[in-house]
């Protein structure tokens, strides 16, 4: 008869290393770092809702006279650019155009394609405030017409929790405003697009 490892071990031994190893996997599991994948909300879906997708561009940290920053905010009834002065978020300049439900759901669509909904949802990594402080940060927020369902983000020294396609994402959002429009209200700001 063959002994095995196992017969040389004591059957406490034998229970501990099983625990171990459910405790191993269980962390894993509830950590975001075992492999298990979070469910991506299908933002294609919200075309006839009051759904919002937003991008908001925030500046260089540096003196709060000088600090901007650019939000972009598409909805099936509107898309609107707002610059904004100073951390307090002083609007001094805004542009609505009209928009409608079909615009809407082929924005959402290649939003989706470019994985807008991807990101890691650990919550002790929501604070944005302080990295690349001489880039920019990247905001990335999907309101459902009563909540914000996610909002990830990201910087131009690649940190972040969005896992999406960041450089389409951004040309998607820009592309959502008449681009003379675009160049004349955001000339001046060094914000990386």
């Amino acid at each position: 008869m063959h002994e095995t490892y196992f017969d040389h071990c004591s059957p406490g031994l034998v229970v501990l290393g099983v625990v171990v190893l459910i405790v191993v996997l269980l962390v894993k599991a509830f950590s975001g770092h075992g492999g298990i994948a979070t469910k991506q909300v299908d933002v294609g879906k919200y075309a006839d809702t009051a759904a919002t997708a937003t991008l908001l561009v925030d500046g260089p940290t540096n003196i709060d006279q000088a600090h901007q920053q650019v939000k972009i905010t598409v909805s099936q009834t509107s898309n609107e650019i707002d610059i904004i002065q100073g951390y307090e978020g002083t609007v001094t300049q805004t542009r609505t155009y009209p928009n409608n439900s079909v615009a809407f759901g082929v924005f959402l669509q290649a939003l989706k394609l470019k994985n807008f909904a991807k990101g890691n949802d650990d919550k002790s990594l929501t604070d944005y405030r302080g990295y690349c402080p001489t880039g920019e940060r990247y905001i990335y927020t999907f309101n459902d017409g009563q909540k914000d369902v996610f909002q990830y983000w990201s910087t131009s020294c690649n940190q972040g929790t969005f896992k999406g396609n960041a450089l389409g994402v951004l040309a998607l959002f820009q592309q959502q405003i008449p681009q003379t429009d675009f160049n004349k209200l955001t000339n001046p700001i060094p914000l990386g697009f």
